[in-house]
């Protein structure tokens, strides 16, 4: 599995290696927003995207999800300035978490749930978090209600799945965030892969 590269919160991309110029398209996940509520619309986002540098950015679902290019040396500054760009919309502070598309691709097709697929599973999901992150979770972990189980930790990012209990889902990201006292965005695998399979 490719390491996915995070750039935000604070980090540089992880290919030492890869030519400064290079273009290559990422997904900035933003944390708890939805587009369309208090003020923020995709064209804004968008917008917002290329006055900080990003190229060709295009919005995925309502849930903060928007793919653009950038250099490799380029990307933190952009999704610096992408935070920047929604406090002053939303008036709060939302992370952003950075990662290149065709490291989503590759992660895709690992297929990570593959071994924790059954018929009471609700949702897949994953949750990124930020760089530096510890998780000191033994994993597999599970609630009390059984409602979540985490499972896996790979490249600063943590695969779950959900179960209904009494007509309610667990809830990752709340999880990790009292666990781990760091703030996490998190997906529906399913977002994953349609972003995988439209960009890729």
């Amino acid at each position: 599995m490719s390491q996915w590269d995070i750039v935000l919160v604070v980090d540089t991309p992880h290919r030492g290696h890869e030519p400064a110029m290079s273009q290559r398209r990422y997904v900035a996940f933003i944390r708890n927003i939805m587009i369309g509520r208090n003020g923020l619309t995709a064209d804004l986002l968008k917008d917002s995207v290329l006055e900080a540098g990003g190229q060709q950015p295009r919005s995925h679902l309502a849930t903060g999800n928007i793919v653009f290019t950038s250099t490799a040396d380029s990307v933190m500054d952009v999704g610096r300035k992408i935070e920047s760009a929604v406090e002053t919309i939303l008036g709060r502070r939302e992370e952003v978490f950075i990662r290149a598309v065709d490291d989503l691709v590759a992660a895709v097709g690992t297929d990570p749930y593959a071994t924790m697929m059954s018929e009471d599973v609700h949702e897949r999901c994953v949750s990124f978090l930020p760089s530096g992150c510890v998780v000191d979770l033994s994993l597999p972990d599970s609630t009390p209600r059984g409602d979540l189980v985490l499972f896996a930790v790979r490249d600063e990012a943590v695969f779950s799945i959900t179960r209904l209990v009494s007509g309610r889902p667990g809830q990752p990201g709340k999880y990790l965030e009292i666990a781990l006292d760091v703030r996490v965005t998190t997906r529906n695998w399913n977002t994953i892969e349609r972003i995988a399979k439209i960009e890729g």
